[in-house]
């Protein structure tokens, strides 16, 4: 391949991942306090029950409805094709409950009052459905990334190659973790700067949900794009109501994580086995020093 060659192959990649960020902080902030809110919640809840199956596939099955109503009532001008994930949820589901999955399967009560809420935006304007499906989405491609490969791990279902593969992904551990800390600390961070969550490269039986064949980075490219192309576009009474259904979004949300099941069950559990392995330490000094 020639320099010429080479340096246009360059720039045609750099421009499929670039976007500007200015209408993203500008949402981000405006939704700061409602995501904080969600975030505290969905890490209170997974942060111990990630490697059990029984709480990773019911919060899928909560948040199913809400990616299959988007995929039915947005055009793909509004949500990309390559991003859909209902069929995957569903191929997820027939791995864990069986084919049959559907059979006695209801919609929660919390995502069913979801539901009506979206219809009734829709109703107004389906931009401001897409103010949910963007939110969800890149949480799907940003915390779900992160919270997969957790569970993978947990679950020895990843073993990280030797060498330089290794190493990239303890330093995106290491970066993750700073902006963790950054916002525990209250600092804004720069999104422009903001390394990718590692994403989940592999897809054994019943991962797919979480999977996505193309480089997640031109993914939220993409959906920034169609974004900043609306949203620039907003009137001020538009952009308004658009600002107020993506914090929305963080509320119905919470109301939807609380509905997990087995997450209690998991921490009797833990907290179980942590008390026989220190009953068993004081026993065992208690019998030495007999």
């Amino acid at each position: 391949m020639s320099t010429v060659e080479a340096t246009t192959a360059g720039e045609v990649e750099e421009d499929v991942e670039f976007v500007d960020m200015a209408f993203t902080k500008e949402l981000r902030k405006a939704t700061k306090d409602v995501h904080k809110l969600t975030d505290v919640l969905v890490n209170a809840k997974f942060a111990i029950a990630l490697s059990d199956d029984e709480v990773w596939y019911d919060g899928l099955l909560a948040f199913y409805e809400l990616y299959k109503f988007f995929e039915t009532h947005l055009p793909e001008r509004l949500l990309p094709k390559e991003l859909h994930r209902a069929a995957a949820f569903e191929r997820d589901f027939a791995y864990f409950y069986g084919p049959n999955w559907k059979d006695n399967y209801e919609p929660r009560p919390e995502v069913k009052k979801y539901l009506e809420h979206l219809e009734k935006v829709t109703a107004k304007n389906e931009l401001l459905l897409f103010a949910y499906s963007y939110q969800m989405y890149m949480a799907l491609m940003s915390g779900g990334q992160m919270l997969q490969k957790k569970r993978m791990i947990a679950r020895k279902l990843w073993i990280f190659p030797q060498g330089e593969d290794e190493e990239k992904q303890n330093h995106a551990e290491k970066e993750a973790e700073l902006i963790t800390d950054k916002k525990a600390n209250g600092e804004d961070e720069d999104l422009e700067s903001r390394p990718m969550p590692p994403q989940v490269t592999i897809c054994p039986p019943g991962c797919e949900a979480t999977f996505f064949p193309e480089k997640i980075s031109v993914l939220k490219a993409r959906l920034r794009r169609v974004f900043n192309n609306h949203y620039g576009a907003f009137d001020d009474e538009l952009r308004e109501a658009f600002i107020e259904e993506s914090r929305n979004v963080f509320r119905l949300n919470i109301e939807v994580v609380r509905t997990i099941k087995g997450v209690n069950r998991v921490y009797l559990k833990k907290l179980a086995i942590a008390a026989i392995f220190i009953s068993s330490i004081v026993l065992a000094v208690r019998l030495a020093f007999k």
